[in-house]
């Protein structure tokens, strides 16, 4: 075994082999193929692929869009309609100033899509160029290409943009930066992160963890004054394009949810075993990496190797990096221990900071690369480290492939299922002709047992909407709506105590299966509602949409109008006028 970290090109440059795995046009093809694979259920299935519906097509009417089309606004203004929470003031529906509102104009679907195109392929690029230029410099090419694209592979949050699918680019921007390589288009790409990416997601992490790499330079006479001004672009337009956000905290100070918010603690064994060891080995739903199966393994035992090498030069960068996945690992158990989450719950803050975690998913990938750096530059047998590294590569893009595109592909419900445009259509002609009183954009709806959004997108006004943040004095006018439904169910009434960004209309038993219209179908055909239906009335409902029947319709004050007869539509409708 070699000691030393230089690699010579020359070595392998007159063989077959070396060609193969370093040819340009070969990896060039070879990524392109990989892109059209992932893609492929969206061109062949169209809307009838499987789009996640939490926190996605849950958050429709959210993003801004009603009636099919995006119809979000930017700036406050007299002529917002209001059509999911009445009462809620204008500046909670402003739409953040980002890159994937120019998506939306081509419709959520296709919008959706060419976002998911989008920002993956600008995270493979960044990524690609991180290794290939920074940390894998002289490795075949096709390693840091397989590499990128198991990592686009993951099944991102695709609201996210590049929050967490980008951090390689935003490392590649930075790096750029501070050594003087391609500083203007560095500064662009830096404004297209800022742009597509979560200020509140992973925006205030990276800009932390920067502003503390400035100061520890400065204190250690390093140079840092090339770090300054890209933080202060990123602080000020991040700012900027949040606007909103700032406006509702500190200028009009409205009483939110988030300060209501109480993550569910859990006692330190729980906190040790469950969220300590279990995210550390695992990970985030919204920040999957998928590492447990072959990546921890390799990041352990190239690890060993390195940390006993003196000479390789990237053998800090691999301690800080394994340091920080255990730090912020311990930071996300630590938040949901009970002492410190009562105490941190009563500030008020409604932030969440155990969301550092969410930067770790690219830290696994940029391991394995440096640990095929290591093996490579140091062991004499390279074509067998070359020939394992490509095994475990290809069986890391096969396992996310399996967990990303595969399930698009494959799952149920599909998109055209949830949305069911035509049903909605049937039910607002049939409405027109029967209801005087029913105006489908005028007339307000109470849904009970599915999303609201998907009413909202069929262009209908409802009660009720998913809303990461919003004015605390609705979260009170639901939970009196709610109060009966909570006596019966006290998982409902700890959710909506805790957490309640879903303002729904929830009913018991459905509250948990709501997402499962086949289930619903095929498992509970009735309900008891004890909504109060006079504060619904109150606020404008005149309208139930149910997809259960309500047993105790007349003690209620709810006429039947409609019922669902066609046993192959989604969704089993069972709609009640509010007297």
């Amino acid at each position: 075994m070699k000691n030393n970290t230089h690699i010579n090109r020359e070595e392998f440059s007159n063989t077959g082999f070396w060609k193969l795995l370093d040819n340009p046009k070969i990896v060039l093809w070879l990524i392109v193929l990989l892109f059209i694979l992932y893609f492929l259920p969206y061109f062949i299935k169209g809307e009838n692929v499987f789009i996640p519906q939490f926190d996605n097509l849950d958050q429709m009417s959210y993003l801004g869009h009603f009636d099919g089309r995006f119809q979000g606004h930017f700036f406050l203004s007299d002529k917002m309609e209001e059509y999911y929470l009445p009462g809620m003031e204008p500046v909670f529906r402003l739409a953040v100033l980002s890159i994937p509102k120019i998506f939306w104009l081509l419709g959520f679907f296709w919008g959706y899509v060419v976002n998911e195109f989008f920002y993956r392929l600008l995270a493979f690029i960044g990524f690609y160029l991180l290794l290939n230029r920074y940390l894998m410099k002289g490795v075949p090419r096709i390693f840091p290409a397989l590499i990128s694209i198991a990592y686009v592979y993951l099944p991102f949050w695709s609201q996210g943009g590049l929050s967490v699918s980008g951090l390689p680019l935003l490392a590649l921007i930075l790096m750029n930066i501070y050594h003087k390589k391609d500083i203007l288009l560095s500064y662009i790409l830096l404004l297209v992160y800022i742009l597509y990416s979560g200020f509140f997601l992973t925006g205030i992490f990276v800009m932390a963890i920067f502003g503390m790499l400035i100061i520890i330079r400065f204190f250690c006479r390093l140079s840092y004054k090339r770090l300054i001004r890209p933080l202060l672009m990123m602080t000020v337009i991040y700012i900027a394009v949040n606007y909103s956000y700032f406006l509702i905290n500190f200028i009009y100070k409205i009483p939110t949810n988030r300060s209501d918010i109480q993550i569910l603690s859990k006692s330190l064994a729980e906190v040790w075993n469950d969220l300590f060891w279990g995210y550390f080995i695992t990970s985030h739903t919204h920040a999957p990496s998928f590492h447990q199966y072959l990546l921890l393994p390799v990041a352990i035992i190239s690890g060993i190797f390195i940390f006993r090498s003196r000479t390789f030069s990237f053998r800090k960068l691999t301690l800080r990096l394994i340091g920080f996945i255990i730090l912020s690992s311990m930071l996300f158990a630590i938040y949901r221990f009970e002492p410190v989450n009562a105490w941190y719950t009563n500030m008020g803050i409604g932030f969440d900071y155990s969301r550092l975690f969410f930067l770790n998913p690219p830290l696994w990938y940029i391991l394995a690369g440096i640990g095929i750096m290591y093996f490579y530059s140091n062991f004499d047998q390279k074509k067998l480290v070359l020939i394992i590294s490509l095994l475990v590569l290809i069986a890391q893009i096969t396992i996310n492939y399996y967990n990303s595109s595969y399930k698009t592909g494959t799952e149920t419900p599909t998109y055209r299922e949830i949305i069911s445009e035509k049903q909605f259509a049937e039910i607002s002609e049939y409405l027109n002709e029967h209801e005087p009183r029913f105006d489908k954009f005028e007339t307000r709806i109470g849904c009970v047992g599915f999303q609201p959004s998907v009413a909202n997108f069929n262009g209908f006004k409802t009660l009720g909407a998913y809303c990461p943040i919003y004015p605390l004095h609705l979260k009170q006018t639901f939970m009196e709506i709610l109060e009966g439904e909570m006596e019966k169910n006290s998982r409902l009434k700890l959710y909506m105590d805790r957490w309640g960004s879903q303002l729904y209309l929830f009913d018991d038993q459905i509250f948990i299966r709501m997402l499962d219209q086949k289930y619903l179908r095929n498992n509970l055909s009735e309900i008891t509602c004890d909504l109060n239906t006079a504060k619904l009335k109150e606020l404008g409902v005149d309208y139930l949409f149910c997809t259960a029947k309500v047993t105790n319709a007349h003690e209620k004050k709810l006429r039947e109008v409609y019922r669902e007869k066609n046993p192959f539509n989604y969704y089993r409708f069972f709609i009640y006028a509010i007297e």
